[in-house]
This record gives structure tokens, C-alpha cells and sequence, in this order.
């Protein structure tokens, strides 16, 4: 009768996670997880040459792992660590390196968008108005056509016009924000919805893109974005599947194992992700090491301390650490809302000189 194997370790499931990120097809051997030394062989490790020796960097075949700590890197002298409950895994000389980790994302957010309006492939005008008009035609019932993923280099002076989207878009409003997310690119009925005219101010966080006769253009930089409660985009559930789930299966699969999501709060027409991520760790789907920031809102003071030093308690769990705060002073230069000590020269994204918009409030 074969022996039941031990429950999985936090260092074989790393392995595994390491194993799907590395999009190894037809593994040599299965694998498992045991409760002690995990160990790697037939791999190509470069090892870096020691900062007093002036030696090339070598190679390694062989890596043994005790817990969450490497114990030994070398070749066939590392065997002799292998035991009766060692994990082996052949990776038939591939290489190994290093996960990595990405020090701004908003993973949970870009799962929700992968599954809308995906315009992250898009490469000109018309790639993104075949693929809005597709999306649009598939989903007639759609109350808002919404999503996003669309570069500014992608329009002229990086500011795409209502008109294109209303000829795609004419019966209800679409809201597509910018791969960035400090832009979004709205149609006439959106503007409608959003009661944005051509008499309405541009507000201290933020720029309303404007023609020559001062009407909306449909492009609205930072706070313009944040639709009020009464008119925003439906949000879907961060909760959900896709908008946890996806995300993770793509930076795994570039070997990023780690990474800071950058903004957990609700903001502009997003939900807040951290619900998502606190469920992903209880269910053990959580795969990766994740800081979150939490988000600072710009329009309160210090009475909001109470209430982060809560959130930091209730998701800070497994490999989920909300020990951060995102403060955010301004908006970014590419758009000239980033706030400068001199007026930037005019360009397409700001067609008058800026200083940019400091995006919290003044305080006496």
C-alpha cells in the first residue's frame, strides 16, 4: 500500500509555483512536496565571482533548499545532502534564476480589465476601434462598455477623440481608461452621464481635454477620472476569479514571484483589491509574496489613521503584507500633471504651459 504523502510545505509550494512560472512543458519527473530539503538538480545556475576575486561568473548544476533558505549551490558534492524525504526536482539542464518582483503593480485591477475591453494589444487607431466595436457588438445588452489597456502613443499627442468612440459606441457610454491609469478616454454619452460640458471646470486634481471651442475632446486627465457614486462605470467584484486569478497565472509566467501592489483602497471607478488578496491567502491560492499599499485618501487628514492601522491588521496574513501607505502628491509628467517647480513647455497632452496638479488638497 503506497505511503500517503505529507501535506505540502511552503517551500515545495513554492516549487511548484516556480515550476508553473517557468512554463516548463512535460516535467521529467512529477512532483511533490515533502517536509524537508528540497532539492534541485541538472539545472544551469550562474553563480556571481566573490567582489575580491576577479574570476568570470560560473556555473552551478546543482541547488538545495532547507525551508525558505538555500543551503548549499554547486554541483555533485550538493548530493550528499539528499535524504530519505528530500523532494528532487530534474529540471534536465534548464535554467534556473531567481523569481522576480515587481515594485508597482495593480494586478487584481488588471485581471478585472482582462476581462473587458482589452486594448493592451493594440498598436494603432484602428486595432483599438476593431476591438471595441467587436466587444461592443458581442455584449448588445451591456448597460456600459467599459475596460482599457491603450497607450498614448498610440494617438496623436496621446489623447484619442469622443468622436472615434461614438461612431464605435453611439447608443451608451463607454469609459476606457489608459494602460497607465492616469487617463481615460470617454464617449459622448459617458461625458453626458458624467455631466462634463464644455462649462464645467477643470478641477484641481485633474484636466478635461478640450477643442478649440472648449467642448470636451472625451480625454480626461486624473481627477476628471473619479466618476461620482451616482454616475461611475459598473465595477465588477474583485472577489471574482478572473480579476484575481488571471493576473497571477501572467506574472508567474514571466517568473515575477514577488510584487507591491501599489494602491489598495477604493480609487477613481476602482474597487478596492484587498478583499481579493485576503481571500486568495485564505483559500491558499495566494502564489506570490505581496506588499499593499494602502491607500491615503487625499481629501481627509489624520483622523484616517485608525482606520489603516485596522486594514493593515485584518489584510496582512500568510504572504500578504499591508504594512504600506500610498500617498499620492501629484499625477505624472506624460500627461504634464505632474507637479513642477517651473511651467513645462506646451505640448499635445497640454497645449498651455503647466505646473501640473497637486492632487491632495491644501490644508491650513
Amino acid at each position: 500500500m503506497p505511503r500517503a504523502r505529507p501535506a505540502p510545505t511552503r517551500a515545495g509550494q513554492a516549487l511548484r509555483g516556480h515550476r508553473r512560472a517557468s512554463a516548463v512543458p512535460n516535467p521529467s519527473v512529477p512532483l511533490w512536496s515533502h517536509d524537508a530539503r528540497p532539492y534541485i538538480r541538472r539545472s544551469r545556475l550562474h553563480r556571481r565571482p566573490r567582489p575580491h576575486r576577479r574570476s568570470a561568473p560560473s556555473l552551478a548544476t546543482s541547488v538545495a533548499v532547507r525551508g525558505e533558505r538555500i543551503v548549499a549551490v554547486g554541483h555533485d558534492e550538493v548530493h550528499d545532502l539528499i535524504g530519505p524525504t528530500t523532494e528532487v526536482v530534474d529540471l534536465g539542464g534548464r535554467l534556473l534564476v531567481p523569481g522576480f518582483q515587481d515594485a508597482h503593480a495593480h494586478p487584481v485591477g488588471a485581471g478585472v480589465e482582462m476581462g473587458q475591453c482589452d486594448l493592451t494589444g493594440a498598436t494603432t487607431p484602428d486595432d483599438c476601434a476593431a476591438t471595441i466595436r467587436a466587444y461592443a457588438d458581442a455584449r448588445p445588452d451591456a448597460p456600459w462598455i467599459t475596460g482599457g489597456g491603450w497607450s498614448m502613443e498610440t494617438f496623436p499627442g496621446g489623447t484619442p477623440d469622443r468622436r472615434l468612440l461614438d461612431s464605435l459606441v453611439p447608443d451608451r457610454p463607454a469609459y476606457l481608461v489608459n494602460r497607465d491609469h492616469h487617463g481615460a478616454w470617454a464617449n459622448s454619452r459617458a461625458l453626458e452621464t458624467a455631466g462634463i460640458t464644455r462649462d464645467t471646470a477643470d478641477p484641481a486634481d485633474g484636466r478635461i481635454e478640450r477643442d478649440a471651442d472648449g467642448r470636451p475632446t472625451g480625454m480626461l486627465q486624473e481627477g476628471p477620472c473619479a466618476w461620482s457614486p451616482t454616475t461611475s462605470p459598473p465595477s465588477p467584484p474583485r472577489s471574482s476569479s478572473p480579476g484575481c486569478c488571471a493576473p497571477r497565472a501572467v506574472l508567474h509566467s514571466f517568473g515575477i514571484t514577488a510584487w507591491q501592489d501599489a494602491l489598495l483602497g477604493d480609487h477613481a471607478s476602482t474597487a478596492d483589491p484587498a478583499p481579493a488578496y485576503r481571500r486568495a491567502a485564505e483559500r491558499g491560492l495566494l502564489t506570490a509574496r505581496v506588499r499593499g499599499a494602502l491607500w491615503w485618501d487625499r481629501d481627509r487628514g489624520l483622523d484616517q489613521l485608525p482606520e489603516l492601522l485596522s486594514r493593515r491588521e485584518e489584510f496582512t496574513l500568510g504572504t500578504l503584507n499591508c504594512h504600506t501607505v500610498k500617498i499620492m502628491q501629484d499625477g505624472i509628467a506624460e500627461n504634464h500633471t505632474a507637479a513642477m517647480l517651473a511651467p513645462t513647455s506646451p505640448g499635445a497632452a497640454a497645449p498651455r504651459a503647466t505646473r501640473g496638479s497637486p492632487s491632495s488638497p491644501r490644508r491650513s
